[in-house]
């Protein structure tokens, strides 16, 4: 999974805010002739599925662009995180052999800026920990709360405030409340919580992520349509999808 953030206007802006590195990655492009492009990478977390996109990613290999990477990795920094895990034998080419230039940022929850965009971190539930994040600008804001198991009292309180007024709350929902049993602990929210959150925080739009692997689109059709019976504004996400706030 990634998603980005960028200023509308131009294919190849020269600063691209991304979320995670998941598959999806390899379609983020520039023009390799061009200019450089500062790339600022914020990683939820360092399970494997959110870092694997990241070795084939075509701007780390050119020399003109900059990468800063943003999170909170258990144990370790942020660059040993990322080095650690795409290097030989498990990758061909080790991050640190990569002619971009690159910095590393260790979070905490505390707000910060990138370009005009407010980031505001917030800690969630996952094993071995996760980051969402809440982005400010221009008067509107997206808050993304990936892999997040609800039911923390407070963790749940905080994701609450830190939600609140949002217009657009992007919000784990892997399981149906039949099928959260044999997966608790496992560090996903039903669909009902993702409901809960979106209402209790008062947001303007809930578009949920992280769907069960096994789930079809018919499936996520019904799940929806149930949903936007307590919360109109609901949908699902999906490849490609672009959210406008």
């Amino acid at each position: 999974m990634d998603s980005s953030l960028h200023p509308p206007g131009g294919s190849h802006p020269a600063r691209r805010l991304l979320i995670d590195c998941g598959t999806g990655l390899r379609h983020v492009d520039v023009d390799p002739a061009g200019p450089g492009v500062n790339f600022d990478i914020l990683f939820s977390h360092f399970h494997w599925d959110h870092i694997e996109g990241l070795g084939f990613l075509a701007p780390i290999f050119m020399e003109q662009h900059h990468f800063s990477f943003y999170g909170h990795p258990e144990g370790m920094t942020v660059r040993e995180a990322l080095e650690g895990a795409l290097c030989p034998p498990w990758f061909p080419i080790a991050l640190s052999d990569t002619p971009s230039a690159k910095t590393y940022q260790r979070l905490e929850t505390e707000s910060f800026t990138i370009g005009d965009v407010q980031v505001t971190p917030c800690a969630l539930n996952h094993p071995q920990g996760v980051l969402g994040y809440r982005f400010d600008r221009a008067g509107k804001s997206i808050a993304f709360a990936t892999d997040h198991e609800a039911g923390d009292p407070a963790i749940d309180a905080a994701l609450l405030d830190w939600a609140r007024g949002a217009d657009v709350l992007v919000h784990d929902a892997q399981y149906t409340d039949d099928d959260y049993e044999a997966h608790r602990g496992w560090g996903h929210s039903t669909w009902h919580r993702a409901v809960d959150t979106a209402i209790a925080a008062g947001v303007g739009r809930l578009v949920t992520i992280s769907h069960a692997p096994t789930r079809t689109d018919d499936e996520l059709d019904a799940l929806t349509a149930i949903a936007r019976k307590r919360f109109p504004n609901t949908e699902a996400g999906r490849a490609g999808m672009v959210i406008t706030a």
